[in-house]
């Protein structure tokens, strides 16, 4: 667990923060296994195996990328 952040493992929590557009963040882990944060966004869409996240850059530019769900851990801000 990514400390302060909640851990979306389901298909009902990555649903739930969809509907809600609630910001996601996307985390990897490095050679040495540290999570590190890779992207922050909104779940566009989700499958069993990947989730589609479209991330806003400071220079009001909007990508959408997907993310495995394997390789990558997704949370939201825990408060």
């Amino acid at each position: 667990m990514i400390y302060g952040t909640k851990l979306l493992e389901t298909d009902t929590e990555l649903f739930v923060a969809a509907l809600t557009q609630t910001p996601v963040y996307v985390w990897s882990l490095d050679p040495q296994g540290v999570y590190y944060q890779i992207a922050t966004g909104l779940i566009v869409k989700y499958t069993p195996d990947q989730a589609q996240i479209q991330c806003v850059y400071e220079d009001s530019s909007k990508q959408s990328l997907w993310y495995s769900r394997d390789s990558n851990e997704f949370s939201i801000r825990f408060e």
